[in-house]
């Protein structure tokens, strides 16, 4: 079965090349009739020679968009925008020794008629790349209709998500996320319910950056995940709204309304989402002890079978005031409620070393929990002159508040079934987090092709966990203070950075410097049987960024890479938490005060040509990396972060954007990487290393009709990561849409994990006399129909708004 799915994945991704980078930046504006800008303009690139589509970029709010990468030649241009009609620059020539071309502008003409075979997403590619950062077009691949984001994070190139929500990149953990250019500040549990509450339909791109500019926090070893929210800055009253239903062996539904009102010097904003979410785990752990000889001691074999429920609501309001067309404040306000919980039935037994049955172990264990999330914003930005100097200013003011309520039911049962002993223990976990940040960024062209930015950052971060158990036996409740305590951790974070940019010649270059300072204090309070403990940690780092590209021949057929990064990886605030937390009577999960903070060193050398084909070599070593380790004391198992001394990663990736007809595309990539970890690990040398792969291919129809399908194949092998050997695994999804109501809205069926063969089977390595696997299977097989629908009429009074500062400014003025 495994070799079936493996041929298929390489079947499916045969094909293999890439769109390159070449010499010339190409910058132009879109606007309509009235000369007002027009945000969320489709722009093409297209080839004069046979209409194959090169490259496809979004307007900005002030109309502008860029082509970067553009080699000598011959194109044309088309721009699409629903209530339009279609755009269709004349023949464009790219030559001569300026390397930035002002192309002439855009003018829309409103038309319904002739945009009804428009069909936006299908034109823009799945995967585009940039000097520092590859983009993923979510709404290319119709698998991710009625998904919800972490769903679309697993479908982008390199990134893959295990049953428990962590997110790797290329192979490795310590990936920061970013939702609008903004950090999420979570981690963990609270990271993956916040990603699963967000459908994939308000997600324009996902941007993937394993080596950031400076301008990005320096936290992320494996770079920085950048999760880009849709806006729409189309004049007047518009909006759009996608509804879902998901059924595996349980139903799942992610839903979203999106207003808009656009109108002179005001700009409003609405987004609202709800869901539901239900699936199960089945989950099997083996562990197998040893005596000092290595003969069998005993063994304990269990079964989790866990049915998880949740919810979400979340809502956010954004105004923009444009004081003048240079001046812009701004004010957000978002709230999200997610209630969660699970059910699981533990069924264990142990054994003897003759395997003979001893006893059995039953748990019924019960978690409800409740997270909640404010977010509030105040921005201000001016533009400072017609060059696109400008100057942003953002204060945030973040806060989570959750709590977990735990029952452990526990049994103790003879090889008859007859009780032996039973206990109950409750938990209530209380956790509050508050963060307060301010930062400032400055962007200067200097003439056309050179570009200074430099910003400063303070954030400040508290937090208060608690814990507070029970035990229950015989009907006698007692407090438990080996589980019960409360930690508080305070943290400022102060930066500052400084970014240049410069094309000459064949040659790109972009360098910048980030400088951060931390200071950080935690003290766990103790109770009476525990005694109090504190902390205090300070350190200041430099983090380099360097780019380069150089075209070795002037129609660019030969284009190198090359990219370095300093990165940095603090503990999660819940991993510094020391509490010990059981998962059930033989599972304990802890925090680790000690944890040290993680560096990282980022090298990356790639090859294009003739755009058919591009190669990216990387390595990365890792001192002290965080991971998750495991140890087995006293027949109890024990999961708690750790710093792994030295991890090093070795990676060959190629990608393929591949237009093979007019109607069919193929969007793939595959990668080939080695991992090795070593570290000294408890009573343990922890020696562990192994070669991976991994394939993905997305094939995309255009029917006719307005009739698209997609197939999509992804295959990993086995990996190692740190004391875990992760099972190889595969999947092939397929989704079908078809434009409704004059390509205003759209109806997708997509079935997920098709052969149901997405499975979480591993070995855990590297314990004391103790053998460990596990095996499990979990609601991965899906079939989703999701509805998405377009609407409002746009006006043409809105007054333009211009501004020309980073691309994540921009996003940032947008999401406001």
């Amino acid at each position: 079965m495994q070799t079936k799915h493996f041929l298929l994945c390489v079947l499916i991704s045969a094909a293999s090349t890439l769109w390159g980078q070449s010499t010339y930046q190409l910058q132009g504006k879109v606007a309509n009739a009235q000369n007002a800008p027009l945000d969320l303009v489709a722009v093409s690139l297209l080839s004069s020679a046979d209409s194959s589509i090169l490259k496809s970029v979004y307007s900005d709010e002030d109309g502008s968009f860029v082509f970067s990468g553009v080699a000598a030649g011959t194109y044309f241009i088309k721009a699409y925008l629903l209530g339009y009609a279609e755009y269709q620059e004349k023949k464009l020539v790219v030559e001569g020794q300026a390397t930035t071309i002002q192309l002439p502008s855009i003018q829309l003409q409103e038309s319904i008629k002739q945009l009804q075979e428009v069909t936006i997403a299908s034109k823009t590619p799945y995967v585009e790349r940039k000097i520092d950062r590859t983009i993923v077009n979510v709404d290319a691949l119709l698998a991710n209709a009625g998904s919800n984001a972490l769903e679309a994070l697993e479908r982008a190139p390199g990134i893959a998500v295990d049953q428990n929500g962590v997110i790797t990149l290329k192979g490795r953990a310590g990936v920061a996320v970013f939702i609008d250019d903004k950090p999420t500040y979570l981690s963990g549990a609270e990271l993956e319910n916040y990603l699963k509450s967000l459908p994939a339909g308000t997600v324009k791109q996902i941007e993937i950056m394993t080596n950031p500019p400076a301008k990005y926090e320096a936290a992320g070893n494996a770079g920085v995940i950048n999760i880009v929210l849709k806006k729409n800055r189309a004049p007047g009253f518009n909006g759009n709204t996608n509804l879902s239903m998901q059924r595996g062996r349980y139903t799942r539904s992610n839903n979203s309304l999106n207003l808009n009102f656009n109108q002179k010097k005001i700009s409003l904003s609405a987004n609202l989402n709800g869901g539901f979410r239900n699936s199960f785990q089945d989950l099997n752990i083996n562990r197998y002890y040893k005596n000092p000889d290595e003969t069998p001691s005993s063994s304990f074999a269990q079964n989790s079978f866990i049915v998880k429920t949740g919810q979400s609501a979340n809502a956010k309001l954004g105004l923009d005031y444009y004081l003048s067309e240079r001046t812009t404040i701004g004010l957000s306000a978002k709230g999200l409620f997610s209630p969660s919980g699970s059910n699981t039935d533990n069924n264990a037994q142990v054994a003897g070393a003759d395997r003979n049955l001893q006893q059995f172990v039953d748990a019924l264990n019960l978690d409800d929990g409740k997270f909640n999330n404010g977010t509030f914003n105040a921005y201000f930005k001016r533009q400072l002159d017609s060059l696109g100097s400008s100057l942003t200013v953002d204060a945030d003011y973040v806060v989570y508040a959750s709590n977990r309520d735990q029952v452990f039911n526990n049994f103790i049962l003879n090889p008859s079934r007859v009780l032996l002993y039973q206990d109950r223990i409750n938990g209530q976990l209380p956790s509050d987090i508050s963060i307060y940040a301010a930062k400032a960024d400055y962007v200067k062209p200097l003439g056309k092709d050179a570009k200074f930015e430099a910003g400063l950052k303070s954030a400040f971060t508290k937090t208060d966990n608690e814990a507070a158990y029970t035990n229950t036996v015989d009907g006698v409740t007692t407090l438990n203070y080996d589980l019960s305590n409360r930690f508080l951790y305070d943290e400022w974070i102060h930066a500052a950075y400084a970014n240049y940019s410069r094309s000459i010649g064949r040659w790109g270059i972009q360098a910048g410097l980030r400088a951060e300072t931390t200071s950080l204090s935690g003290d766990q309070l103790g109770n009476p049987e525990r005694p109090a403990s504190s902390f205090k940690r300070s350190y200041t780092n430099l983090f380099p960024t360097i780019y380069a590209t150089w075209n070795a021949d002037s129609l660019g057929h030969h284009v190198f890479s090359f990219s370095f990064g300093r990165r940095i990886d603090r503990p999660y605030f819940q991993d510094l938490n020391p509490f010990v937390s059981p998962l059930d009577k033989f599972t304990f999960y802890a925090g680790n005060p000690n944890l040290l903070p993680t560096y990282a060193n980022n090298y990356s050398i790639s090859h294009s040509y003739k755009g058919v084909l591009n190669t990216t070599l990387s390595y990365a070593k890792t001192i002290d990396g965080i991971n998750e380790t495991l140890e087995i004391v006293d027949g109890i198992y024990y999961s708690r972060p750790g710093n792994i001394a030295t991890n090093q990663s070795f990676n060959l990736a190629m990608d393929a954007a591949i237009p093979v007809t007019s109607w069919y595309n193929i969007n793939s990539n595959a990668e080939l990487g080695y991992l090795i970890f070593e570290s000294k690990l408890y009573t343990e040398q922890l020696n562990s290393s192994g070669t991976y792969f991994h394939l993905v291919a997305n094939n995309s129809f255009q029917l006719g009709k307005g009739w698209s399908a997609d197939l999509r194949g992804e295959y990993m092998s086995d990996i190692v990561y740190a004391q875990l050997l992760i099972k190889s695994w595969g999947t092939l999804n397929c989704a079908f849409q078809k434009k409704l109501f004059k390509d205003a809205a759209s109806i997708k069926l997509s079935i997920s994990d098709i052969l149901y063969t997405r499975r979480a089977d591993g070995i855990i390595n590297n314990l004391r006399l103790t053998d460990a696997d596990w095996n499990s299977t979990i609601d991965t097989r899906s079939v989703t129909l999701a509805f998405s629908y377009r609407f409002g009429k746009a006006t043409n009074n809105r007054p333009k708004h211009s501004g020309s500062g980073s691309e994540s400014e921009q996003q940032r003025v947008k999401n406001t």
